[in-house]
């Protein structure tokens, strides 16, 4: 099974609730096949199925949380895209709020995309576990950012231990049970990412965030 992040020959992995995930053992993604993947219609179904709203406090918390850590490490202004931000922009109100000029990106509920803007900082919240073409959108994405821009990733890292993938610990993992969930990072891919991709590591928590910056 081919990679869809670095195109390396993957190995099978785990199975559950009827799918199976591939590990590849060059930059570590795991992945579900796309023949797999949920069809586009009952994807975006499940995602209006989401209570992500201003009036849901603690999903406001944990972006509250995520931008104290972008301004932080990041930008403390300029121009920044919310790249998969569902079908209630909540991130660009908070975003705002903070002074920033603020644009949305969504492949269901907002999909212009405008190639020939730049932004100072582009940060995606629980997206990458959903991306069928990780490396075109990381490569999109990057084409995007000004000299010395950040791009700032949410989303749960797989379980490990001594920084390789932990099978127990993945079998019982709950974030493989949404089916909308088909691409899953770990320690080293993040590495991959870096390194592939010539950015600077100036962030992580090894749970679930990482901010990236280009070079200036």
């Amino acid at each position: 099974m081919i990679c869809p992040l670095c195109g390396g020959a993957a190995d099978g992995y785990h199975r559950s609730r009827g799918r199976d995930f591939f590990l590849c053992p060059l930059c570590r993604y795991i992945f579900v096949p796309a023949c797999q993947h949920l069809p586009p219609d009952e994807e975006r179904k499940r995602y209006l199925e989401h209570e992500n709203s201003l009036e849901n406090e603690g999903y406001v918390r944990m972006f509250e949380t995520k931008l104290d850590l972008l301004v932080r490490h990041g930008p403390a202004g300029g121009t920044v895209l919310d790249f998969g931000c569902g079908y209630e922009p909540v991130l660009k109100t908070l975003l705002e709020r903070r002074g920033f000029e603020a644009r949305v990106y969504d492949r269901f509920f907002f999909p212009e995309w405008q190639p020939g803007r730049r932004y100072d900082a582009v940060i995606s919240t629980e997206t990458f576990e959903h991306l069928r073409a990780p490396v075109l959108e990381i490569d999109r994405i990057l084409q995007t950012l000004k000299p010395g821009g950040y791009l700032a990733i949410m989303t749960r890292f797989y379980p490990e231990k001594g920084g390789e993938p932990d099978p127990a610990g993945f079998a019982n993992w709950y974030y493989t049970n949404d089916p909308t969930h088909i691409g899953f990072f770990g320690s080293r891919t993040l590495d991959w990412i870096a390194r592939t991709r010539q950015l600077e590591i100036v962030y992580r928590d090894g749970h679930d965030f990482i901010i990236y910056q280009t070079s200036s």
